[in-house]
């Protein structure tokens, strides 16, 4: 059994069990496992029909079909297959903020995350991100390697700047088979979301983004003079926060909720709001459940 440590308890673990992360579509996976790998040929249940093609198999051609059409038509089958998953978890400055910590609730849903795939055997790798420094737990599968995958979480130490395209650039460059993206970040990126989000488009990977928020992000309690220092770059500024100020701040905290959350739903990503204020199993065990990434 593995040893949680200090991100989840054993009977939390107990009751992430029955669950498993949920792919939209086939797989692309190489090894047995829980989700649905659409192959040409032989499989385990008949799903399709499509159009011969050139360099594909003549053993795979339907020939009875062919012998009703005059077309080559080659079979379709699903198969059980392993799901690589991709669990990048926000490092910088800025995730080190809140009460609760907005990166102690980043790495405690990733660890759940990590587990519910691991126990599907699932592919997954776990990756931390700040500026375009990446750390990388190379691919595990199966149960056993969930202490390792804990140590790896409870190891990172949140330092720079969000960096959230230049980190995925850096992770993708080298040949990565298609599969679920889970980014759990608070998407405080100088350069915005849309260079990284645009790249995993291009990529085509599933995607399911975890936007973490403290409540103190959303209703800031200030007093009335006050020195801000940005938590990632150090610069400080002086402010009188007039009524006027605070309700412009809040505005566009709301606006960027609302363009990243409609930027997942335009291409079909999963998107939840982590409120760190909101319990552990509850983030997990419903919301996740309703958002179609776990079942």
């Amino acid at each position: 059994m593995a040893n949680p440590g200090a991100l989840l308890d054993e009977s939390f673990l107990h009751k992430l069990e029955v669950l498993s992360l949920v792919m939209r579509r086939p797989v692309y996976g190489q090894l047995k496992g829980a989700h649905r790998s659409r192959r040409v040929g032989s499989g385990m249940v008949f799903t399709d029909f499509r159009p011969y093609s050139a360099g594909d198999d003549i053993r795979n051609i339907d020939w009875s079909a062919y012998l009703r059409m005059d077309r080559l038509i080659l079979k379709l089958f699903e198969e059980e297959a392993d799901l690589p998953v991709y669990l990048f978890v926000d490092a910088s400055r800025s995730m080190d903020f809140g009460t609760p910590g907005k990166f102690d609730c980043a790495r405690k849903l990733a660890a759940a995350l990590c587990y519910v795939a691991l126990l599907s055997h699932d592919r997954v790798n776990l990756v931390s991100f700040a500026d375009a420094a990446v750390q990388a737990l190379p691919a595990r599968r199966g149960k056993s390697q969930a202490p390792q995958a804990f140590r790896f979480l409870e190891s990172i130490r949140p330092g720079g700047q969000t960096g959230l395209h230049s980190a995925l650039r850096r992770f993708f460059s080298l040949p990565r088979t298609r599969g679920l993206v889970l980014l759990i970040s608070d998407f405080l990126d100088p350069d915005g979301i849309e260079p990284g989000f645009a790249l995993l488009r291009r990529l085509r990977h599933e995607t399911a983004v975890i936007h973490v928020i403290s409540p103190e992000e959303r209703e800031p309690r200030l007093p009335e003079e006050v020195v801000l220092v940005d938590a990632e770059d150090g610069v400080a500024s002086e402010l009188d926060l007039t009524p006027s100020l605070l309700a412009a701040y809040r505005e566009a905290f709301q606006r960027n909720e609302h363009d990243i959350e409609a930027y997942c739903r335009k291409y079909g990503w999963a998107y939840l709001q982590a409120l760190t204020e909101v319990p552990l199993e509850h983030l997990t065990l419903k919301l996740l459940r309703q958002q179609g990434l776990l079942r």
